[in-house]
């Protein structure tokens, strides 16, 4: 007999045999076993693969929450009277009886409901048994090859566009983003579900656009130690402005060369560290925004870095002449209309990537050691922000490094060796030994065998832009 409870009971048996071969089949001195002193014995290639395993387990114990949780939200929802579920447990509604039961909080248990519902099998109103509204998310969820966060992105978003998609578009949205999830981090599933949504429902970015721009707000509240707290509430068009100034000030902070610039502009040569000043990030951007007030305030010339900082607005050529669709904003998930972007491009520092615009000479073969300006805003199309997958690291943190190395490989100045990778990243890379690839014009990062005996290639850049049904050629390539 086989029951939905299978491939849990797998997963915890194959994760309870990779425990005890990467302990070399020995046990603990101690009276009662301990993981902390188990793990620690383990060699990296052992707790890599009992991570591995885990979160294997983790996942399909996920998927059965998920289910359950789906199920007692329609109970509640249905059930009625002295003896209804609601009643029994003392709990308002199947999110409340979750956090009573798991402790969890009511985000994460409203996550578990909205993603339970989303994948539970359907009745009509005859009694006939019917699919879920999202099948492949609830096929991959069951199959344990999709977090539960994911999910939840993508029949969120999917959802929004349902009203006004095709049932055609939906399906085969649905089909990608679930193929996309399975091999991609969260952060990157949340970005191109975004986009899905707005491709299939582009009549619905300017209201989407509206809302958020009447939600705009700035709260200052007086803590009781002194310190003055802001919460700043920002539409996608204000925050583009926000986010590149401080990042523009606070890229060019953590560039400053900490090693000898004449010798190795791009840092790839054999000196890889970089020092810090002792600040942390947040204490960067707080600085970088000071910073920028007081200069408002006080001076009437550039601001230093500032100067040669710019926002991308990305679009295509049609929906720059005509008003229509929608237009993107580097380093901002959320789009904007076409209409706006339009009013925009009278700003002073934006620069328009569209389709078709003027070309530029990109490619200096190893006459030039450093990478110019049109070169780096042309990586940037490509990748997005740096580079590397689950980074997020915004455009202004990065630089424009050698795919094939300058010095020691002789690789060229040119369009098809550049990478733009902020330096933590960077540094990380040569450290490790990954190897970098592009292919259709997708950045892939093959790890090292240490990292990954299979060296299975990551992918990196930008996520894949979506194609509505009737557009030549699949939606992504992979």
């Amino acid at each position: 007999m086989t029951t939905s409870t299978d491939l849990l009971i797998e997963s915890t048996a194959a994760l309870a045999d990779t425990y005890s071969r990467a302990l070399g089949g020995g046990v603990c001195s101690e009276e009662r076993p301990s993981a902390g002193l188990e793990l620690q014995r383990m060699t990296d290639a052992g707790l890599l693969a009992v991570v591995e395993a885990s979160f294997a387990a983790v996942r399909q114990g996920q998927a059965l929450l998920v289910q359950a949780a789906g199920e007692l939200q329609d109970r509640f929802e249905h059930d009625s009277g002295p003896h209804s579920i609601s009643a029994r447990t003392g709990n308002r509604n199947a999110a409340a009886a979750l956090t009573d039961i798991g402790h969890i909080s009511m985000a994460e248990a409203g996550r578990l409901c909205r993603v339970g519902a989303a994948t539970r099998p359907r009745m009509s109103l005859i009694g006939e048994a019917l699919p879920p509204e999202f099948p492949e998310v609830a096929e991959a969820l069951a199959a344990g090859a999709l977090p539960v966060d994911s999910a939840l992105f993508i029949t969120a978003n999917l959802g929004q566009a349902a009203p006004r998609a095709t049932t055609d578009d939906m399906i085969a949205a649905e089909k990608e983003l679930v193929e996309f999830a399975a091999t991609n981090p969260v952060d990157s599933v949340r970005k191109l579900s975004v986009r899905y949504r707005d491709a299939l429902d582009v009549d619905g970015v300017e209201p989407r656009e509206e809302v958020l721009v009447s939600r705009r707000a700035l709260t200052r509240l007086v803590q009781p130690n002194g310190m003055k707290r802001y919460i700043l509430d920002a539409d996608p068009v204000s925050a583009a402005f926000l986010d590149t100034a401080i990042d523009g000030m606070v890229g060019a902070e953590l560039r400053k060369p900490r090693f000898e610039a004449k010798e190795d502009p791009d840092g790839c040569g054999d000196n890889h560290e970089i020092i810090g000043d002792g600040r942390t990030m947040p204490q960067l951007n707080f600085d970088a925004f000071v910073d920028i007030v007081r200069h408002a305030l006080s001076c009437t010339e550039g601001l230093g870095a500032l100067d040669h900082t710019t926002i991308i607005v990305r679009m295509s050529l049609e929906s720059l002449q005509t008003g229509l669709g929608e237009a993107q904003l580097d380093g901002i998930e959320q789009p904007i209309s076409a209409f706006t972007a339009r009013k925009m491009a009278a700003e002073a520092c934006l620069i328009p990537m569209v389709l078709g615009g003027k070309s530029e000479v990109l490619d200096f073969g190893l006459g030039k050691r450093l990478f110019t300006r049109a070169q780096k805003l042309a990586a940037i199309e490509r990748d997005g922000e740096c580079a590397t997958a689950g980074c997020n690291r915004p455009p202004s943190y990065a630089e424009g490094h050698h795919i094939i190395w300058y010095k020691s490989q002789d690789g060229p100045t040119n369009q098809s060796n550049i990478l733009m990778l902020c330096s933590a990243c960077h540094h990380r890379i040569h450290r490790e030994g990954w190897d970098i690839v592009v292919r259709d014009n997708v950045v892939y990062f093959i790890p090292p065998a240490t990292v990954d005996p299979k060296r299975t290639p990551r992918r990196g850049g930008r996520p894949p832009v979506p194609t509505p049904k009737g557009h030549d050629g699949p939606h992504y390539k992979s």
